[in-house]
């Protein structure tokens, strides 16, 4: 189970990212760890959570405010320093919503699993690699020389 939703997320962010944000992520299995003692305020912390039946799945994305504004940015055509608070937001929920919709077209060939709505908050305090632990698994990229970190989590209800 960990493989196909590891795989399929890595396969997502790689398309969404180049085609929808203009950002090439390149995978870097080290920077999670590097990451695990720096401090977690002020990034941006997204999470949408699927089900089936008995089965849910939450899916994390985690990016520092450079990256987010610059996503920001991307698909809503401004300027990074135009981007306001609010589209911060906005831009990183309608990433994560991209990104776990490009997810389950992989995983999902008989539209078995329901969506929620995509949440996104700015973290205030903590450290990223205890922030990252909520996931069972994480993937760690390096977009434009910033770091970006995902990962899931599964369980049986």
């Amino acid at each position: 189970m960990e493989k196909i939703w590891t795989t399929a997320l890595r396969d997502s962010i790689s398309d969404v990212f180049s085609t929808m944000f203009f950002l090439v992520p390149e995978e870097d299995p080290s920077l999670a760890q590097a990451l695990a003692d720096k401090p977690a305020q002020h990034w941006l912390e997204g999470w949408l959570e699927v089900k089936q039946q008995e089965e849910n799945v939450m899916v994390w994305i985690w990016a520092p405010p450079e990256l987010a504004r610059e996503l920001a940015a991307n698909i809503f055509s401004m300027e990074p320093e135009e981007v306001s608070q609010d589209d911060l937001l906005d831009a990183f929920r309608e990433m994560l919503n991209m990104v776990v919709g490009s997810l389950l077209t992989i995983v999902d060939k008989e539209s078995l699993w329901r969506m929620d709505l995509p949440q996104a908050r700015h973290l205030e305090a903590g450290l990223l690699g205890e922030v990252a632990a909520k996931a069972q698994w994480v993937l760690s990229y390096d977009v434009e020389e910033k770091p970006l970190l995902a990962g899931c989590w599964s369980q049986q209800v």
